[in-house]
């Protein structure tokens, strides 16, 4: 039985996250693989409870320096315990930490999104220029993101989508001439928009809902609150409980990695609307479902509510086709199977 640890930023936090905790809980199914998921941040418990055993770092966000090397010491005595024979990591934080790892283990790097490293790009391609020297191979959760600096032999292995852990009681069925709501699910930070989608509140009458936290959190409420009909939630376990399938997510980002938060709405039957920037049109959507601006985006709600978004099954099947559990899963035992024989 082979040991794998995987190695993630925190037990949630977004979409990466979940995606990590999902595949150390179906890599724990395998009776070849003996699995321990190590969370390096402290925080609360994801949806996703994982099969697999669970040693927490406790890293401190913002701790300091001190925190941050007494979190690396901790981290290496859970290694030390488990000798895992392979590393699957989260980029960036655990990157930081495998490449100063001294147990010595195989590398794998999962790459979420197109954007890695940012504000800390010099740093990020030293760290990584460490795993290669130690033989770290990289696998991308989309044909859409390129790794840097390159590998080789890099493969896409796309994340796992399960309805079941996020589904609630509203997603079950429509309430005839309910008024839906708009949703802006994810973090409070430049690169995802949030400041177009307070744009769209104001310009319609419809609910609107922030669901999410971060750096713009203090800034986007000041200026908002003249808009009666916005409301911010912070940040939530489950920002679906809050959702119905009569409710429109809005994706106003200017680029994702995979599109998670797009792809699990659609799972549980939310329509999604998503700007129409080059990234986000690399997500698969039928082009009815992308808008130029706020203004034309109003103005489509305004006319025929949320239903130009609506997708039927069959678009529904062929946006998340080979995302199951089972098969993504199955993927990765192949892969770490080739790796082993390999060897």
């Amino acid at each position: 039985m082979k040991a794998v640890a995987i190695v993630t930023n925190s037990l949630s936090g977004g979409g990466a996250e979940r995606a990590m905790n999902l595949l150390a809980d179906n890599l724990g199914k395998f009776e070849e693989f003996k699995v321990l998921l190590i969370p390096i941040n402290s925080g609360p418990r994801d949806l996703v409870e994982p099969s697999c055993d669970i040693s927490e770092i406790n890293r401190v966000w913002n701790g300091g320096l001190w925190d941050t090397i007494k979190a690396f010491v901790r981290f290496q005595k859970a290694l030390i315990k488990f000798r895992p024979k392979v590393l699957i990591l989260n980029c960036d934080l655990p990157e930081f930490y495998s490449a100063l790892a001294i147990w010595n283990a195989e590398c794998i790097i999962v790459e979420h999104t197109t954007r890695p490293w940012t504000g800390r790009k010099a740093f990020g391609k030293l760290i990584r220029r460490i795993l290669r020297t130690r033989g770290a191979r990289y696998v991308r959760v989309s044909e859409r993101i390129n790794i840097y600096p390159l590998f080789n032999d890099t493969l896409v292995i796309p994340n796992i989508i399960d309805a079941k852990i996020i589904a609630t009681e509203l997603m079950q069925s429509k309430v005839p001439n309910a008024r839906g709501k708009l949703l802006f699910v994810g973090r409070l930070s430049r690169e995802k928009r949030p400041d177009l989608f307070i744009e769209l509140a104001r310009e319609t009458e419809y609910e609107a809902l922030v669901i999410g936290d971060g750096e713009l959190s203090l800034p986007l409420r000041q200026d908002s609150e003249d808009v009666a009909n916005l409301s911010f939630l912070g940040q939530q376990l489950n920002p679906w409980k809050f959702a119905s399938s009569q409710d429109l997510l809005v994706l106003t980002s200017d680029y994702e990695g995979d599109g998670l938060v797009a792809l699990e709405a659609i799972s549980i039957g939310i329509p999604v609307a998503l700007r129409c920037t080059s990234d986000l049109q690399r997500i698969g959507f039928p082009l009815k479902n992308y808008f130029e601006d706020i203004p034309a985006l109003a103005s489509r709600i305004a006319k025929n509510n949320f239903s130009d978004f609506e997708l039927s099954d069959f678009e529904v099947s062929q946006i998340l086709k080979n995302r199951s559990p089972e098969k993504i899963s199955r993927l990765w035992l192949q892969f770490l199977l080739a790796l082993e024989r390999s060897e």
